[in-house]
């Protein structure tokens, strides 16, 4: 986290943060390295185009399985745990990382403890080429997307997201 409190916020004007990695330093299959350039006109495109309006967010107060009805009852794959205090996004809660919650008593584990993915975030006016960056690196299934650090969230881009954005 940097020191405006902002999670890995992602722009042009802005120099990436440290648990992001810079362009070209993680590179490999279906990532795009030094010198990879792409010249699909849909990389251009803002990420506002293609996001999933609105973010479902609970409180870290909630329990995991407060956390996996949310999920249910909004029909979403992952649901951004936030900071009962002042709304700091934590991590996400993804439905692959609740199948190790299958078994256990779900009501008495707290909600962070079941976060699995860190938050990354980028501006709606980004290019889809700095969010396919973003979402190639391990552990990124999706961006939350914020016009500002400390702002409330426009929306979320997923992987899935820019998978369907391809068949345009």
């Amino acid at each position: 986290m940097s020191a405006d409190g902002d999670p890995g916020l992602l722009g042009e004007d802005r120099c990436m943060h440290s648990q992001l990695l810079s362009p070209g330093s993680e590179s490999g299959p279906g990532r795009p390295g030094p010198g990879s350039h792409y010249s699909d006109s849909l990389l251009k495109r803002e990420v506002a185009e293609f996001m999933t309006p609105g973010c479902i967010v609970i409180s870290e107060a909630a329990s995991v399985a407060d956390a996996a009805r949310a999920m249910r009852a909004h029909r979403v794959h992952a649901i951004l745990v936030v900071g009962a205090r002042n709304g700091t996004p934590l991590g996400w809660i993804t439905h692959r990382g609740l199948l190790g919650w299958i078994g256990r008593d779900r009501s008495l584990a707290r909600a962070p403890e079941a976060i699995t993915e860190q938050v990354r975030a980028i501006p709606a006016h980004e290019s889809l080429r700095t969010a396919l960056y973003a979402l190639s690196l391990s552990g990124t299934t999706r961006l939350l997307v914020r016009s500002r650090p400390n702002s409330l969230p426009e929306g979320v881009l997923s992987d899935f997201d820019l998978a369907m954005a391809a068949g345009r």
